[in-house]
């Protein structure tokens, strides 16, 4: 290959292990002086019926993230379940798909997908997203619409678990699974950006050159409600102005931390996505304590 030449899928080798250590280095460390509007702006566009806990859940790990305000954007039934559990997220009905210009406006990252469903709602809060504002973050429902109406962007964060992988790739989960290396591969080729291939010993893809392996987590996180945390938890980051490389390796290695964390106490069954929570917090300042002595 010539000095300048840039390196194709086919070039990658083996992923290089994540580090706790490393990631905890990569953190932004909040100023003494900040203000909410200086830690970051996230918008969550989710939420349809039956699913309010997921656009919930990934608001309120944005903010353990660091973020300094963090708005929902839902179905309008779901706005009162969803300020009554986080008080602090400002929380937004879309009767009319206009509506999120004004919240396109006031955030620095947008995530769709938790609890986002596949109704005509879903399909056409997705549909005017991709059109007016490409998401930093694609999660949950937003990757099987995704799938069904294939688009590339080069800056964007697909976090499929190895099911929605499959429909991403249009082939069976198993077929994701006994080469997962070679499917988030794949998927990085057809829809550009970062691919992060949930499960265990998460993979990222990075952009069709890099690839990293987590090495932590354990089977605590295999319930409902974890993605939605770690999706919240990656727009937080992105927020505060880290790269989308670091922020999504840095995402997977505190979230499956916090898992291990968890069940490390209270063993490995039993847990709730947002027992992650305390463990994520502490993760996070960590960092932030050494920085302040």
């Amino acid at each position: 290959m010539e000095p300048t030449e840039q390196k194709s899928l086919s070039d990658v080798g083996e992923p290089r292990l994540a580090d706790l250590a490393e990631c905890q280095g990569w953190l932004p460390v909040r100023a003494g002086d900040s203000h909410k509007g200086s830690n970051g702006r996230v918008l969550i566009a989710g939420g349809e019926r039956a699913m309010a806990g997921a656009a919930c859940l990934a608001g309120w790990a944005a903010y353990i993230a660091g973020a300094g305000l963090v708005r929902v954007a839902c179905i309008p039934e779901n706005v009162t379940a969803i300020t009554v559990c986080r008080p602090e997220l400002l929380v937004s009905g879309i009767h009319r798909t206009k509506q999120m210009k004004k919240l396109f406006l006031q955030s620095d990252v947008l995530a769709l997908g938790p609890g986002l469903g596949q109704s005509n709602w879903s399909q056409t809060m997705f549909e005017y997203c991709l059109e007016h504002r490409s998401p930093d973050i694609i999660d949950a429902d937003g990757l099987n619409l995704l799938a069904k109406s294939p688009a590339r962007q080069q800056n964007w964060i697909l976090t499929p678990h190895p099911a929605e992988a499959g429909r991403l790739l249009k082939c069976k989960t198993r077929d994701v699974q006994s080469d997962r290396i070679s499917a988030v591969k794949e998927i990085v080729k057809r829809y550009g950006g970062i691919c992060i291939l949930k499960g265990k010993n998460t993979l990222l893809a990075i952009n069709k050159e890099d690839l990293w392996s987590c090495p932590y987590g354990n089977s605590a996180l295999a319930v409902a409600g974890t993605g939605d945390v770690l999706t919240g938890l990656l727009a937080g980051l992105l927020a505060q102005g880290m790269t989308t490389e670091k922020a999504a390796v840095t995402a997977v290695v505190l979230h499956a931390c916090a898992g291990d964390a968890y069940a490390a106490e209270h063993g490995s069954v039993g847990m709730l996505a947002s027992d992650l929570m305390l463990p994520l917090r502490r993760l996070r300042n960590d960092h932030q304590k050494k920085d302040e002595r």
